[in-house]
């Protein structure tokens, strides 16, 4: 069972109807913000990324259900597309209907835009970086130091690989700690990556 998301959530107390000004800054103190990165080389083309595109769907789903602000970033050799962090489905799930895979794999452009987009988030607010990829690191040395930096920055990297090349290479930049990998197989792309959001709870 993942473990990325917060557990032990409880009420903030919130009773007044319409919500005020002020719920977003509440619901950061009890939520957080992920920035999901989805490999969309031209090896992912086809059914690969079909998979892909389903499980995030899934994983946004209950991520912002679980009270995080969902962003997306498509990547290859550089960024293909992107969509700022949120607190609403629909337009994640019609960004993710628009992937489309081509070109070669470097993580660094991804991995600093979504330091860009978490780290002007407080500190008190859960950041995670989520990130699917079938391919190596790209430059490897760059990529290591930049999760450090983000490691530092309280900003937790979670890694999920197709296959065990691509599962040993993206680990070197995960902030969690395994006995393996994470995994995924061709068969197993969706279920892997939506159950990256698996077993919520609201944290007290």
């Amino acid at each position: 069972m993942s473990t990325w998301l917060r557990r032990d959530f409880g009420s903030a107390g919130l009773t007044q109807y319409p919500v005020g000004a002020y719920l977003g800054k509440i619901q950061e103190n009890f939520g957080g913000v992920v920035v999901l990165c989805i490999d969309v080389s031209g090896s992912m083309s086809g059914k690969p990324l079909a998979g892909a595109v389903r499980g995030a769907k899934k994983f946004a789903e209950d991520a912002i259900g679980a009270y995080y602000e969902v962003g997306v970033i498509l990547w290859h050799h550089s960024i293909a597309a992107s969509i700022e962090p949120g607190r609403e489905l629909a337009p994640v799930l019609r960004f993710l209907d628009a992937a489309a895979g081509c070109g070669g794999t470097d993580i660094n452009d991804a991995l600093d835009a979504a330091h860009g987009l978490l780290g002007r988030r407080s500190r008190r607010t859960d950041r995670v970086v989520a990130i699917f990829g079938d391919g190596d690191l790209g430059d490897r040395g760059r990529a290591v130091a930049k999760s450090a930096v983000m490691r530092a920055e309280d900003i937790r990297i979670l890694t999920l690989g197709l296959g065990d090349a691509a599962a040993r290479a993206l680990d070197e930049i995960s902030t969690e700690v395994n006995e393996q990998p994470r995994t995924a197989t061709p068969h197993t792309i969706s279920t892997q990556i939506a159950a990256l959001a698996t077993g919520l709870q609201r944290r007290k």
